[in-house]
């Protein structure tokens, strides 16, 4: 068993390593440029319009009259996409049982972080154990719930990914290794809650023995593997393509429901962007990394003919 101050450390080390990457996913991705318009989306926030599809494009010259906005449709619009992942299910009937099993499984998992934690601060405030029962057992429930899911939905998508040729065509091998790690985490989990006799209890233990940098932390070992595949899964996750729980923002935000007017700021970085070189290999574009975008755009072709 793996014990003293290589807990502490450890732990920290990656939870800090996880918010670096998380933050510079964020920073890079709102750093991006200019997208262009997704006119045909619909636009939730826009009040009266968003329910069916519309939007303040429909009214003439429309970034001169007032903007109606709600807050609430947006919210109901990303919790039915987050928790229901509405997209998979219109898009792709067969992945979404399993996607949703497995995404429902990592809610959960998340869930019962703050629950080990608050066990954690009773028993650091001197409390008898006894008084963490129920807010045990809840946990225990959301916790296998979660195991049990997650595995059930990762096994699902291994399957499919690999037999359908639809979809093993577009799955790279970095895919397959993503899922099968998480998988990981989640067999782990299972294994280490079904074997230890009070599971919950020696996770309240163990995260208290990490606030109160206890050097002397000692915990079973198949709790020791759980936590440490999960750990370093977290340090890879915002270095990876499931780091699309950062990117969805921007994609719907940015770019699916960006309807704001044209202002002298966006002016400004869109000359800056026509003004970069182009450097397609397209014999249309006739981009030779020198022309910029606004040199292509507006010069005649010299093949094109004039009736």
């Amino acid at each position: 068993m793996i014990s003293g101050i290589f807990w502490p450390v450890f732990v920290f080390s990656a939870i800090a390593l996880f918010v670096i990457g998380t933050a510079y996913r964020v920073l890079s991705l709102s750093r991006q440029p200019v997208h262009l318009r997704w006119e045909l989306s619909p636009i939730p926030h826009v009040k009266g319009r968003g329910s069916y599809g519309g939007s303040d494009f429909e009214e003439f010259e429309w970034w001169k009259g007032p903007r109606r906005r709600s807050l609430l449709a947006p919210l109901a619009y990303m919790a039915v996409e987050i928790f229901l992942l509405r997209s998979v299910f219109k898009n792709n009937k067969r992945l979404w049982p399993f996607s949703l099993g497995m995404h429902l499984g990592v809610y959960l998992i998340i869930l019962t972080a703050p629950l080990y934690v608050a066990v954690a601060i009773i028993l650091a405030g001197g409390m008898p154990s006894s008084d963490t029962n129920s807010l045990r057992e809840v946990t225990y429930v959301l916790g296998v719930t979660g195991y049990l899911l997650g595995i059930s939905g990762v096994l699902g998508l291994l399957v499919l990914r690999s037999v359908v040729n639809d979809l093993r065509s577009f799955t790279s091998a970095s895919g397959y290794f993503n899922l099968a790690f998480l998988g990981a985490v989640f067999l782990s989990g299972i294994n280490a809650c079904l074997s230890l006799p009070d599971f919950t209890g020696t996770v309240g233990q163990y995260a208290k023995d990490l606030i109160t940098l206890d050097p002397t932390i000692s915990i079973p070992f198949l709790l020791s593997l759980h936590v440490i595949i999960s750990i370093l899964f977290l340090i890879y996750l915002p270095w990876t393509n499931m780091s699309h729980f950062i990117a969805k923002y921007f994609t719907y935000h940015s770019v699916r429901w960006n309807d704001a007017p044209r202002d002298a700021k966006m002016d400004t970085e869109l000359r800056r962007l026509m003004g970069r070189p182009v450097s397609w290999s397209a014999g249309h574009v006739q981009a030779d990394g020198d022309r910029s975008w606004i040199e292509i755009a507006t010069e005649k072709a010299t093949d094109e003919k004039t009736p």
